[in-house]
């Protein structure tokens, strides 16, 4: 047992050090004291991989986590889709199969997401500190979107894109056996690769909800909104990009800095990204395809596209100079003020201009994720600036008082991270040569591993599919 905790938290350090920055917001809400009461059970979604094909990367079940509401948040929920970037290629996919990323074989029972919009203190969360929280594991790589019915082989390794069926699987799972099908109000988030997937998945969800918590006298049903953290990537190729690695059948390879549009239609159409995303985005860009009526579908993977045809109510949460887009979407050469400029007017032209009841919380800070209780704008931080704009779409009303939260000051803007003038508590990071030491731990393991023919997997973890019959390729970690 201690060699798969050990292995488990290796291998999430591992996943934690080399992929998007959402996992500093996530360590940081998790590495705070929690009482039992305040920690996350694992539901393994075991059934639904079995009869429906719901698995991860790897093959293993999907799963979430779930703390239960108390008091007068017995029936509200709040569902979050965890983040933690894409694989934008078939190398990057195979390595994230063997990840915490890639997989639940590494789950364990607990975990204590505590802090922020998981806050059970009021002062902290005012609306929701009571709610059922529900944290949605992230493990196909496509923000919850494939769904390709047979596996692809790369690297003598099965592929399983399944996002779709493992996020509709969830959903049957809480309305069969945790009586979401009771809830009066439910909030749909997530954070960054999970903010996409909020976009993407608003309407699947609280559509299922209308149906499922309908009255059968007055046929009201639960409350739903969606509140995307950190999700709107710009759809931007860098023209200083450079040319992609890829084999003799076109399949890519690797990916690189400033290449994020072409990244994102890999993962379209290699994970049938098709059948995960809004259909009725899919009917307007496929007749915008020419000859080729689905060379433009992939653009519903980017939220500026998607986010029109969405008609849950959206409230976003968005730094307008985003630290990841900076150092990914942007790449070398480009002008973060540029980028900045552009996500404010496409979030607003794509939010706010078509839906009079959607709203969103602006920062001029440059971060990710996060920042729930950091920054305030005209008076309000985020959840109080949330739970006024909630409040106002609950009763009904069709253009809420106020909807925008907007900093608007020009980059960089340090100011801008503060609370009433004093520096507010980022996330806790590593130092960097902590940082640098553990990604070449991990690297030289890899690679021994690779050379000695062994997987980076324990046998003992693996998927039975995808086993090693040599006593040679198990191993554990001892004290």
């Amino acid at each position: 047992m201690l060699s798969r905790l050990l292995a488990a938290y290796g291998l999430l350090v591992i996943a934690s050090a080399l992929d998007d920055e959402s996992v500093a917001y996530y360590r940081s809400v998790a590495e705070r004291p929690v009482s039992d009461s305040g920690k996350f059970s694992l539901v393994l979604l075991t059934s639904a991989a079995e009869a429906d094909g719901a698995v991860c990367l790897d093959g293993s079940p999907g799963a979430y986590y779930l703390r239960e509401g108390s008091g007068d948040g017995a029936q509200k929920w709040y569902i979050h889709h965890e983040g933690g970037g894409w694989c934008e290629s078939l190398d990057d996919c195979h390595d994230r199969s063997y990840t915490y990323l890639g997989s639940t074989q590494f789950s364990l029972p607990t975990m204590s997401p505590v802090g922020g919009y998981f806050s059970q203190d009021p002062a902290v969360n005012p609306m929701m500190h009571n709610w059922n929280m529900v944290y949605l594991r992230y493990c196909d790589g496509g923000s919850f979107t494939g769904d390709k019915s047979t596996p692809t082989n790369h690297a003598n390794t099965q592929l399983h894109f399944r996002g779709r069926r493992i996020r509709e699987a969830m959903l049957a799972s809480l309305l069969a056996d945790h009586k979401l099908g009771a809830a009066t109000d439910v909030v749909i988030g997530g954070c960054s690769a999970g903010g996409l997937a909020t976009y993407l998945h608003a309407d699947h969800w609280c559509d299922a909800l209308a149906k499922a918590t309908a009255d059968p006298v007055t046929g009201d049903s639960a409350a739903c909104v969606a509140m995307p953290d950190s999700g709107f990537f710009l759809d931007y190729e860098s023209p200083a990009r450079r040319d992609r690695f890829g084999d003799l059948f076109g399949r890519r390879l690797s990916t690189r800095a400033g290449t994020y549009r072409e990244g994102m239609r890999w993962l379209f159409y290699a994970m049938n990204a098709s059948a995960g995303v809004g259909s009725e985005c899919l009917a307007a860009y496929r007749g915008r395809g020419g000859p080729s009526a689905n060379a433009s579908a992939y653009l519903c993977i980017f939220a500026e596209h998607a986010a029109p045809f969405v008609r849950t109510p959206l409230f976003a949460l968005q730094p307008e100079f985003d630290s990841w887009q900076q150092s990914h979407v942007l790449g070398e050469g480009g002008s973060v003020a540029v980028m900045g400029a552009n996500v404010s007017s496409r979030l607003q032209s794509a939010l706010l201009k078509p839906h009079r009841r959607n709203g969103a919380f602006l920062d001029s800070c440059s971060h990710h994720c996060g920042a729930w209780g950091e920054i305030r704008i005209d008076g309000l931080l985020v959840a109080d600036a949330f739970a006024q704009w909630y409040e106002s779409v609950r009763q009904g009303t069709r253009r809420p008082r106020k909807r925008l939260w907007r900093q608007g000051r020009p980059f960089p803007c340090k100011g801008c991270c503060q609370l009433d003038g004093v520096a507010a508590p980022l996330p806790p990071r590593w130092s960097r040569w902590g940082m640098a030491a553990v990604v070449l731990a991990a690297v030289v393991v890899f690679l021994w591993r690779k050379r000695a023919g062994r997987s980076m997997v324990p046998n003992a973890l693996r998927p039975a599919s995808r086993r090693s019959t040599s006593s040679s390729s198990n191993w554990s970690i001892s004290m």
